[in-house]
């Protein structure tokens, strides 16, 4: 009996990126590939961001550097989190650009550098509303006087993290007036980075983008004036039964489906226990058999869901039903509304609940 399957196809990540570089134009693209890209393999996926021009690297936590660098990559990396002192040295060595909250952190890179005799860039994170990290805009100012004059470090950029669209105004108001005030201090920070993929969906947005789940092919619900992409990842389940009932059938747990008498569902090898989320039943989710699509009946189990095989649709055991696809009914964003959640979970619940993605070059 095989388990499910997860494909990840990297030259649909290259297509995504070069697609995101054609909708925001001169501005450049940086691909965020913190918790291992998702767990989808963040060498494999921060090479083919590369070869596709994204311009920089964004991470999480400072070791997840360490992989890219000892895999040769070479790109510039950004520690999007305010860099906590422990981990400056570290930063440092695997070339990682790192950013600060508070006049603390900037003093400890500071003597870093100087014993290093070298001068660093960084980045000053800024706190506009999601409470993450950063300095509150509203101290910007007082923050620009602290630390104008630390010996050795260049203040390359300044970032911010949107909670959602609601606040996004708001938060871009006050990254931009916190910006100000560190230039009015003399911090110069001319790279500004305040995009993910929603907030430039949402058209509000200001220099780098940082794009993350949009790499596999997200464009979170917008339907307008996005770039065409194509879903990167690929989950296949296999047939492990079929069967036609002769009279109405409870299906699964709860039983809230039935299958009346005629009815013709298919079990497939995947469940909850493989990362799929068991709100998809609920959603409307299908799977495709050799190109049908089957609605999902009953409540995902552990291990197993089962779906409805249309009348004159070919369905035997054995066969392979895609789950998440570059098709219609199972593309990335279709999957995640059925689910009611948004695409970084289900990626990353699908890296984690499934064997290592294989790889298509």
């Amino acid at each position: 009996m095989r388990p499910p399957r997860l494909l990840l196809d990297l030259s649909a990540v290259r297509h995504n990126v070069a697609a995101w570089r054609e909708h925001v134009g001169d501005r450049e693209v940086w691909a965020v590939v913190k918790s291992d890209a998702y767990g989808l393999g963040a060498v494999d996926v921060a090479r083919a961001c590369i070869d596709a021009g994204a311009a920089r690297l964004v991470v999480f936590d400072v070791e997840e550097a360490r992989p890219l660098r000892a895999a040769g990559i070479a790109a510039p990396i950004v520690h999007v989190f305010a860099t906590q002192v422990s981990d400056m040295p570290a930063a440092l060595t695997l070339d990682v650009t790192p950013s600060i909250e508070d006049a603390a952190g900037a003093r400890a890179l500071s003597e870093i550098a100087q014993w290093r005799l070298r001068r660093v860039n960084a980045h000053v994170a800024i706190d506009s509303g999601t409470g993450w990290s950063g300095v509150p805009a509203s101290r910007a100012a007082e923050l620009g006087r602290e630390i104008r004059d630390c010996t050795g470090v260049v203040w390359e950029g300044a970032w911010t993290q949107v909670a959602g669209r609601d606040s996004m105004d708001a938060q871009m108001r006050a990254f931009a007036t916190a910006v100000a005030a560190l230039r009015e201090e003399g911090v110069a920070v001319p790279v500004l980075h305040a995009a993910a993929t929603g907030p430039l969906l949402w058209g509000r947005s200001t220099g780098a983008v940082r794009i993350g789940a949009g790499l596999y092919g997200s464009v979170r619900g917008e339907m307008l004036g996005v770039p065409e992409l194509h879903t990167a990842i690929d989950v296949r389940a296999t047939i492990i039964a079929v069967k036609t009932f002769d009279g109405a059938t409870p299906l699964g747990y709860g039983g809230k489906s039935v299958a009346e008498p005629g009815a013709r569902i298919a079990t497939l090898r995947v469940g909850y226990a493989d990362g799929l989320p068991p709100a998809i039943a609920d959603g409307g989710g299908v799977a495709l058999i050799n190109g049908a699509a089957c609605p999902i009946a009953g409540a995902i189990g552990m291990n197993c869901t089962m779906v409805r095989v249309p009348a004159g649709a070919d369905a035997k055991i054995g066969d392979d039903a895609m789950i998440v696809g570059d098709a219609d009914g199972v593309r990335l964003d279709e999957v995640t509304s059925r689910c009611a959640t948004i695409p970084h979970v289900l990626l990353t619940a699908l890296a984690a609940g499934m064997p290592r993605p294989r790889r298509r070059a």
